[in-house]
């Protein structure tokens, strides 16, 4: 095989409680990736135009280039790829784009290579190529992205992801058309935790987790609260109160921040309550005269696809 063309998936980080643990993917919004074995040794990046096509194409820089030059490095291959970028997942917007990118470019290589790579070594490998957008690397974008559905972060060195159960959700995903830098939305996060809310948020996350593999959709919706990160980032984002509740007066399950924001995401029983959920965030961003983009996706339970 010389050549793989693929959609790298969308995720959501944390889903309310679970900062840094849980992550979800998406088949909503997704990157277009090509990736062509060239006779030189070059890596070559080029970003095809989209509304998100702003990226670096300096390897070094890239999310991509750099898991493609540590393979090419530790492999002692003695040719390079050609890696085309069609950028569908909004910029800095809580959605994983970079860990798409850095997931689907190495998938793709190790497509090509005739999966040489294992799981474990893929991750590794994105998550270096993770590093450039984030203080840490962190792995609730990046394994999801790569394994599909829900995935519970054990650890991330070693990595250690753990599959949940999770039921035919549908999500439904506002991006305000402003950007959040991750490192900053990091940066802002107490250092301290008071004992009294950390209790609570274990008990949320925990509930979560067991509610998703339950499928108990009660248990989901009274498990949905952040105590701890949501009330800082959320001053991040005009109006996010508003849409929050416009969501769940809609009939959405919970609704909260995607990853660092500003991308806010409400989990919805089915397509039917998805539908109201979107038009009613839509009217509320209206009124608030926020521009946006909006997604409704099922969940991915597979990962990157392979186009061709």
């Amino acid at each position: 095989m010389d050549k793989i063309k693929l959609k790298a998936p969308a995720t959501i980080a944390n889903l309310s409680c679970g900062f840094d643990i849980l992550g979800l993917c998406l088949n909503n919004p997704y990157d277009e990736i090509e990736v062509i074995k060239s006779n030189d040794t070059n890596i070559i990046i080029d970003s095809i135009d989209s509304p998100f096509s702003n990226i670096p194409t300096d390897p070094k820089e890239n999310t991509g280039g750099i898991p493609a030059l540590l393979i090419q490095k530790d492999l002692k291959l003695n040719f390079g790829f050609k890696i085309v970028i069609k950028k569908g997942i909004p910029l800095s917007s809580g959605l994983g784009s970079s860990a798409a990118t850095a997931v689907g470019v190495v998938y793709g290589i190790n497509q090509i290579l005739g999966n040489v790579l294992t799981e474990e070594k893929m991750l590794m490998y994105a998550l270096e190529g993770e590093k450039i957008s984030s203080l840490t690397p962190h792995a609730d974008n990046i394994g999801p992205c790569l394994k599909g559905g829900l995935i519970l972060i054990k650890n991330t060195s070693p990595v250690d992801l753990i599959r949940l159960p999770i039921g035919p959700f549908t999500l439904v995903v506002l991006q305000p058309k402003i950007k959040i830098d991750t490192k900053m939305a990091r940066e802002i996060l107490p250092k301290k935790i008071d004992l009294s809310k950390a209790v609570k948020q274990w008990g949320n996350v925990s509930s979560l987790t067991y509610g998703f593999t339950v499928n108990d959709i009660d248990l989901i919706k009274k498990s949905m609260h952040d105590v701890i990160i949501e009330p800082v980032r959320a001053k991040l984002i005009n109006g996010y109160n508003k849409l929050k509740n416009a969501a769940l007066d809609s009939g959405a399950i919970g609704c909260s921040i995607s990853g660092s924001g500003p991308s806010i995401f409400a989990l919805c029983e089915n397509d039917e309550n998805a539908d109201k959920t979107m038009l009613a965030m839509e009217n509320k961003s209206k009124e608030l005269k926020i521009k946006y983009n909006i997604y409704k996706s099922s969940i991915n339970h597979s990962g990157p696809q392979i186009v061709r």
